[in-house]
């Protein structure tokens, strides 16, 4: 399955705790090696983005976003706040490989091990020369993961053609976003779910976990 999404990467030593702003997810309970769901709001409450955030390390994030909205935002936050951090577009490039069939694929990829990565995690890892990370994500509700290249400028189609080679003995197929499996999981879909005019309440996602008003830092859009 492929989606396409950019990783606006944050670094430097206040990138947590300009990360832990743009969010109202309180990043403190988000481990290294974890991945979160995140909403990112406006001034006013309304969603600008909704990524899945990885903690590569203390200070070091990227944010998974399919669309275009996110980067210019967060850099233009970063120039204004105070706070010594860097805001970029990474050079990765993520596939995703989901379905029931999907923990075949990846193990004959990287091995047993794998399997044991949980649910919203990742590791760092490496495929046939190229240096990646994979987490247990996906944007279809359905068992999966997702494998984020680095270097994907360079070794883009080299990723491509090992996935498609490890798929063959599973009938793998290359599509789009599933969006009956997606909606079918409740996954949103930015444009046609949330907007700058939704919050979200408003969309069935005020649970606590995801807008931490109890958090004692104070996030864009409280």
């Amino acid at each position: 399955m492929v989606r396409e999404e950019r990783q606006v990467e944050i670094t430097g030593p206040d990138a947590f705790a300009f990360t832990n702003m743009l969010t109202p997810r309180d990043l403190n309970k988000c481990a290294v090696g974890q991945c979160k769901y995140a909403f990112i709001t406006t001034q006013d409450g309304g969603i600008l983005n909704d990524p899945v955030l990885l903690r590569l390390d203390e200070n070091h994030f990227w944010l998974s976003a399919a669309e275009d909205t996110l980067l210019p935002w967060a850099m233009a936050l970063a120039q204004n706040s105070g706070l010594n951090v860097n805001v970029w577009e990474a050079d990765v490039g993520p596939v995703q490989v989901q379905g029931p069939k999907s923990k075949e694929v990846m193990t004959d990829l990287f091995g047993e091990g794998i399997l044991d990565v949980p649910y919203y995690y990742m590791v760092h890892g490496e495929l046939n020369g190229m240096e990646v990370v994979v987490s247990r994500t996906g944007y279809t509700g359905e068992l999966g993961y997702e494998i984020y290249l680095k270097n994907a400028s360079r070794d883009g189609e080299k990723l491509w053609n090992t996935v498609l080679e490890a798929g063959q003995p599973h009938d793998l197929a290359v599509i789009g976003p599933s969006h009956i499996r997606r909606i079918e999981g409740g996954i949103l879909a930015y444009y046609a779910d949330i907007w700058l005019d939704t919050n979200p309440y408003e969309v069935g996602y005020g649970y606590k976990w995801m807008v931490e008003f109890e958090q004692e830092q104070d996030f864009i859009g409280r």
